[in-house]
């Protein structure tokens, strides 16, 4: 679905969605919002029902899953999945207020990266594809983190 318009605030956009879309309007919804638009970077929907938890606010994974899950439809939120772990989301306008950006993932220890390339923005937003229209973008590169390697350069050299 196409991104909202940025002069709306998250809480406004999400409402008009769920009225358009009949849905409840419950302070459930509302909250997990709350959480999922402070969260720093990519998050699950176990990770805003724990923070949700520890602040007093008990709901349950369900209600926060199927409630990210409308954001993600409204535009608020992107969904990932990286290395076909669990669905991870970020704020749309974290990844998408500027051109895309791109995740390096560690295939050992499963950080992720973000990173911006202007260059490579720049050839991916020049491309044209017949018959679509790209509203954001991000490309998931996989190898292995600094430190994970110098683990395993750690343990090479005690084996010798």
């Amino acid at each position: 679905m196409p991104r909202q318009k940025q002069s709306l605030s998250p809480e406004e956009t999400f409402s008009n969605f769920l009225q358009r879309s009949h849905k409840r309007r419950t302070a459930e919804r509302f909250a997990v919002l709350d959480y999922a638009m402070r969260w720093p970077g990519h998050f699950s929907a176990k990770n805003l029902s724990d923070a949700m938890h520890q602040n007093g606010f008990p709901v349950s994974v369900t209600t926060v899953y199927s409630t990210i899950e409308l954001m993600a439809e409204c535009g608020l939120v992107l969904r990932h999945r990286f290395n076909g772990n669990m669905t991870l989301y970020e704020k749309a306008s974290q990844a998408g207020g500027q051109p895309g950006h791109h995740h390096l993932i560690c295939t050992s220890c499963g950080k992720i990266k973000e990173v911006r390339d202007p260059e490579l923005n720049s050839l991916i937003d020049n491309k044209r594809f017949q018959a679509f229209t790209v509203t954001h973008f991000s490309l998931n590169i996989y190898g292995e983190c600094s430190a994970c390697a110098r683990k395993k350069r750690r343990a090479k050299l005690k084996t010798n």
